[in-house]
This record gives C-alpha cells, structure tokens and sequence, in this order.
C-alpha cells in the first residue's frame, strides 16, 4: 500500500528496483497530482503482482494439478484417470503480452521440463533443449529469448504435448489455439512473418502434429514454411545455418512419419551440402552382405548403402568420440544426403522396401543420442515388421536367409517394449524353423551373419544382442 501525502506530510517514498523515488503530492484535485497519484498506485500494484509471482515461481505453485481422460479415441476399458502439472492459463490475446504473462515460462516447472526425456523428443531437431553439438540451443536457433508470443505459445504447446503422454487436453487447445492465432497475425504481413521465431513455431506446431499422425496440417505448415522461404529468398533475409537445419529435418521427419510431401531436400540449402571425403575412398564400400544382393537393388540404393558404410566407419572411429562443431555438422549433412535421398526411392520389390526402411533405421541409430531416441526409430521398426509381415510368404526369401535374419533383428532389436517388439519375436520363431533353420546356434554365428551387412559394434551391439538373448530363452 502506497500513502499519498498530504501539503503539511512529508513526501512519500516509493520503492523502485530496490531505490526510493520521492513523488510529493500538494493538492488531491490537480491534474498532475492526480496522475502523479495514478502512477504510484499502478506501480504499487506491479511490484505487488511481481512479488506475487515470484513467491509462486519459488514454490512452484504457478502450476496447478489437473485430472483428465486419455485419449478418447481409445477404448473405455483403456482409458485412466491421470494427474499431472500444468503452467497456470495465459491469458494471451495480443502480438506483444503483458511482461507478467511471460513469467510462467521462465518458473521452476519449465526449466525441469527441458530436462525430461519425452519433452527433448518433441522439440528436437527444431532446436536442442541439451545443447547438442549441431542441433543448436533454443536462442542459438531461433535468435530470440522466449518473449515471443507465437514461439512461446508453441513452445508450451510442445511441453504440455510431451508431458501429457502425447494426448490432446484442454491446456494443449489453449496453446495451440495462441498459437495460431499470433502465426495467422503474422502471415498478413510478409515483413513480420519472415522471421526465425516465426518459422520456429510453425515447426513446432508442424511437430507435434507429426506425432498425431495429421498429414494435412503438417502439409498445411510446411506449405507456409515455403511461402516464407520464397519471401525470404526475393526480400534478401538472411536465415541462419540453425534454422536452416531445423527446416529440413522437420520436413524430413515429419514426411517419414505421416507421408506429407516435402519442401525442401538435401540440396536446398548449402550449409547442408555434402560430398564423399577423397581422403577415405575405403570408407565408402558395398558390404559384402548387399555385392550379392545387388542385382535386386537400384543403382541409387547401392550408392547410398556405400555412404551409410562410410557414416558406420566415422561412427565407429575414435574421431566420433572427440565432437566438435565442424566435424558434426559434416556429420550431419552426411546422414541428410543418405535419409533424404532414400526416402525417395522408388520400392522395386517386397526386399528393396525392407532394405531401404531398415537402411534408414540403420543410419538413424549411428548417429547421436538424440536421434537414438527419437520417435523416428519406433515408427521405422513398425513399419519394417508391417511390410516383413506381409511378404513373409514371398519365395524370394528362402534363397536369402542372412538377409532376412538381419532384418528382422535389426527391426526388433530398435522396436520399442509391447506389441510390435512381440510381433518380431512370432515372426522370429516362425523363421527359425523354416528358412532360417540351421543358419546359426549362438550368439558369435549370428554376429558373424550380421556383420555382413549394416552393423557397428557401438552403435548396435548392446541392443542387437539383448534381442537376440530375449528370443533365444
């Protein structure tokens, strides 16, 4: 509570960032007076909401527990009542929020969230929230601190998505709701729009759309993500190297998951172009598993095959374990030519598609940690047991059963625990007593079968090896 002196009292002190400012005020009915006397009250209010939210932000009590259903397009009898915490509702309807709005995202609760591990997954590889080499932290990326209405929106939208279970509630609605609302403002106005925030939300919102599996609203984002592009090209903006990749992984990523049509590839930009090392021609060679396979396979896909080699052998040196940001971003545009070019192969058989999904999983799993634990992995192995399914009674199989073996442990060895990792393990056993009868006993047989195709031992082997152990007992 602020007290307004009266002529006769002394001046009043008011509080600022620690000092004493005087405001004297002699007469109640003047004007300067009077806003003399407006300001101080509307400063006393502020210092008192701030010290307010401080309090909130310490106890984390800016959170408030909430219990709703899981998703209800699943049964009643799967359906459980959850809790969990949520940021308090921000009440954000204008480009440029009330300072007090964005406290939330600077609390206690959100700083643990950059932590978690579902949370990493969803907004990488827009940006990384663990500063991983290449895949640049959130400021490095987007140039922006999180006052940005449409990125914080997104942001939170990404958090609540990931913390959540992946599921859609009320707090995610709110979200995307701001969201939209403050990228549709700035799509009016090509000269607001055609900024890294901009294309930042969008592919978060691109993101976590891809993770529901919504092919045309992710097609509908990366369509504006290209519109901005082509300002962005004509108008001379300058884009970082950040934002760049960032743009082309959630493209990449989000055509792998839901089968949208891409807008960029590993040509569009040249920060992520990419060529063979002459310095290490015996990097780049055909394994021996695939020479006699080859007549089954595209010209294309031998020659992509030959660079995943090469990535194998990088990941596998001791220059892997000394990452620096040159050589990952050399790294990372190697696996950008072998993911991008593979997934526009054409399929020419049921082995080529197997071979071209289990390639990408095998490229996938060399790199980083980050990449390791993506959902890309989980959906790849999915659709590799699909389509092993259905060609499990295709003959082309019983003249290749070194082949098949190595599919279907590299599929079920990068499956995630349920139902899928399961269905690898029936169609295993069904194998094992016909095609694959008498083609290995043990462990080191079978490692010496694998290692004739895509194989590392640091990358692979812990993994492989408890598939194998599993299926075997």
């Amino acid at each position: 509570m602020v007290l307004i002196s009266h002529p006769s009292e002394k001046p009043n002190k008011l509080s600022i960032g620690g000092q004493y400012h005087f405001i004297s005020i002699k007469n109640l009915n003047d004007t300067n007076d009077r806003k003399a006397r407006r300001i101080a009250r509307s400063h006393a209010v502020t210092r008192g909401l701030e010290k307010k939210r401080k309090l909130q932000q310490q106890s984390g009590h800016n959170f408030f527990a909430v219990s709703f259903e899981n998703n209800l397009s699943r049964p009643v009898s799967e359906r459980k009542r959850r809790q969990t915490l949520v940021a308090a509702p921000l009440s954000l309807s204008a480009d440029a929020p009330d300072p007090f709005q964005m406290l939330a995202a600077e609390s206690p609760r959100l700083q643990a969230l950059h932590s978690q591990h579902k949370a990493q997954q969803t907004a990488e590889p827009v940006f990384s929230l663990s500063d991983e080499l290449v895949l640049q932290n959130f400021r490095s990326v987007l140039r922006t601190g999180r006052d940005d209405h449409a990125l914080l929106s997104a942001f939170m939208l990404t958090f609540a998505f990931a913390v959540t279970t992946s599921s859609i509630d009320r707090q995610y609605l709110g979200y995307q709701n701001e969201a939209l609302s403050s990228i549709r403002q700035r799509m009016s106005s090509p000269d607001r729009a055609t900024s890294e925030s901009t294309l930042g939300a969008i592919l978060l919102l691109a993101g976590v759309e891809a993770r529901l599996g919504m092919p045309r609203q992710v097609q509908l984002h990366m369509g504006a993500i290209q519109q901005l592009l082509d300002v962005c090209r004509r108008k001379g903006v300058y884009l970082s190297d950040g934002i760049k990749r960032a743009i082309f992984w959630s493209d990449l990523n989000a055509s792998v998951l839901t089968g949208s049509s891409r807008v960029v590839d590993h040509t569009t930009f040249s920060a992520l172009l990419w060529h063979r090392d002459k310095s290490s021609p015996n990097f780049y060679i055909l394994p021996p598993g695939f020479q006699s396979q080859s007549y089954l396979l595209s010209d294309e896909f031998v020659e992509v095959l030959k660079d995943i080699s090469a990535l194998q052998c990088i990941r596998d040196s001791t220059f892997f374990g000394t990452e620096d940001v040159i050589s990952m971003a050399r790294v990372d545009n190697h696996q950008a030519s072998i993911q991008s070019r593979l997934v526009s192969l054409p399929n020419r058989s049921s082995i080529s598609e197997c071979c071209h999904l289990a390639a990408y999983l095998c490229s996938t799993m060399l790199r980083c940690k980050l990449w390791r634990a993506s959902t890309i992995p989980s959906h790849l192995s999915l659709q590799l047991l699909c389509k092993l399914q259905q060609a499990n009674y295709d003959l082309l199989w019983d003249d290749r059963p070194d082949l098949l073996a190595w599919l279907l442990h590299i599929g079920g060895a990068f499956a995630p625990t349920g139902t899928i990792r399961s269905d690898y393990v029936v169609l295993l056993h069904s194998n094992r007593s016909t095609r694959l009868q008498g083609l290995y006993t043990s462990w080191p047989e079978l490692l010496a079968i694998l290692k004739q195709f895509i194989w590392s031992d640091s990358a692979f082997m812990s993994q492989v090896k408890a598939f194998w152990e599993e299926t075997s007992g």
